[in-house]
């Protein structure tokens, strides 16, 4: 059944429809980035065409964010004494029907909106300010609309594994489609994706091999905040194989073969029942005409766009994993509110980009946010906690944890910070209220936390910089002075 069918069954929605009025603005794509706009632009008054080639919600709602959630939260329940426990079978069943729970209601909100009118088809912008929308059944429309916004998102970066049969290679799209879970489950890659799932998958009883090309899990992390992650999740039964990828699948005995990089097979896993390659997004910017337009794109072909979220040909725009912009769903949501500011307020400037969290919801969790070197430079104070010895931690009995954070010597400035441990995700806000604010730590000296909470970990760290700002003021100061020189 084709995606624009099985929706049109959805009470008040309709499939490709004609007759429709013409827009102000045409948004393409109705997933994070997409929603946000054409919702805000209504919000306006603006009418808005918002067109789908597939499902509401894009990946977050249907094959990332929301199905893999609710599978950590679904697969954390097993063996507790929760009355409605569900088998590991069971819970992969739970999630799809969470899952398309929530698409359905979307599907259902965003077609009976004022103002935003759902199109299912496949859109292409044949010039500024026209756009031509195929339908399942071939019709065309041609649409004018003054301002076009793309935020066709992303897919997964496919590789090849020799040997390896179709119906044992997974990417995000097919791995919550699994009706039970496999013995054997190697993952290909140890970033956020690739993590979050051994987590989940390992809690439904599948042993579970992650590869990962560089030396290190999470390789976007410090490597003392990816080493805390190391322990636990060796701990919790995880193989991790750092510095190791896939080279060649053998059928006949279900092995796959392992080594570095550069260089043959060094080791093998045997038995393996799946492999989810989990190595990386490429933006959706294939056959949307941007390129006969002249919509400046980068070498990995996603949509360059300024501080406004404007690309190179006016009045067009972009959001979300598209675009050099916005990887995440927040992040996508917050180019988004962006892209409506300079369409209804166009004289008002951009404003400078706030840094955006980033959070891999393992057990325990990994939050991070600004840009930390592996060396610090000299007028920084890198300000390191064991987040173990927070009292929470003891009474929850939390043994491995961390909080890094990077701040300027003498102004207080933060420049970034790492927490490995519970409730990271919601700590690292935090961080992100204070660095958009520009809430330096010697204002956060004296504030009251809850006890006993996580969040006291933060006031340790304060306490500990602020201590090192007043005993090193002379030294600090001469040091600061010369590395705001070195930036101007």
């Amino acid at each position: 059944m084709s995606a624009t069918v099985g929706l049109a069954l959805l009470p008040g929605v309709p499939s490709v429809p004609s007759g429709y009025p013409q827009p102000d603005a045409v948004v393409i794509g109705a997933g994070s980035g997409g929603l946000t706009v054409a919702v805000g632009l209504s919000s306006f008054g603006k009418r808005v065409r918002l067109i789908e080639r597939a499902q509401v919600g894009g990946d977050c709602t249907n094959v990332g964010c929301i199905p893999s959630k609710a599978l950590l939260h679904a697969s954390a329940l097993l063996g507790s004494a929760q009355p409605n426990q569900l088998s590991p079978v069971g819970t992969l069943a739970h999630v799809r029907r969470r899952r398309n729970h929530l698409r359905d209601e979307e599907t259902s909100e965003f077609a009976k909106k004022k103002l935003i009118d759902l199109q299912f088809g496949t859109a292409r912008i044949l010039e500024s300010g026209k756009v031509e929308v195929t339908g399942d059944n071939g019709a065309t429309e041609l649409i004018e609309a003054k301002h076009i916004i793309v935020a066709t998102g992303s897919r997964p970066r496919r590789i090849p594994i020799e040997g390896l049969p179709a119906e044992r290679y997974l990417t995000n799209e097919e791995i919550f489609e699994v009706e039970e879970p496999p013995n054997n489950l190697v993952i290909v890659g140890a970033g956020p994706v690739g993590l979050e799932m051994a987590t989940a998958f390992r809690r439904l009883g599948t042993s579970v091999t992650v590869l990962e090309a560089a030396p290190q899990i999470l390789p976007a992390v410090l490597p003392e905040a990816a080493a805390v992650l190391h322990r636990r999740l060796e701990a919790d039964g995880i193989d991790l194989k750092p510095g190791m990828v896939a080279k060649r699948f053998d059928p006949a005995g279900n092995t796959l073969h392992v080594g570095p990089l550069a260089g043959g097979a060094t080791g093998r896993v045997e038995d393996v029942d799946a492999v989810l390659v989990a190595v990386g997004r490429l933006p959706n910017s294939e056959g949307l005409g941007l390129e006969e337009l002249g919509v400046e794109t980068g070498h990995d072909g996603k949509v360059v766009v300024d501080g406004k979220g404007a690309t190179s040909v006016e009045n067009i725009w972009a959001t979300g994993d598209v675009s050099t912009k916005g990887a995440t769903t927040h992040a996508a949501n917050a180019w988004g509110r962006r892209i409506i500011k300079a369409i209804v307020f166009p004289i008002a400037p951009a404003g400078k980009e706030p840094e955006h969290p980033a959070v891999t919801f393992t057990s325990p969790e990994v939050a991070t946010i600004g840009v930390q070197p592996t060396k610090v430079p000299t007028d920084v104070r890198r300000v390191t906690y064991d987040l173990a010895k927070a009292d929470r931690a003891y009474v929850d009995e939390v043994t491995d944890g961390i909080v890094v954070v990077d701040v300027r010597r003498f102004s207080g400035k933060i420049l970034g910070a790492t927490i490995v441990g519970p409730r990271a995700g919601e700590l690292i806000s935090v961080f992100s209220l204070a660095m958009k604010t520009g809430t330096r730590f010697q204002k956060w000296y004296g504030v009251v936390w809850p006890y006993p909470v996580y969040a006291q970990a933060l006031g340790n760290v304060v306490d500990q910089f602020m201590l090192e700002h007043m005993k090193n003021l002379h030294k600090d100061f001469p040091r600061w002075l010369f590395g705001r020189l070195r930036r101007s």
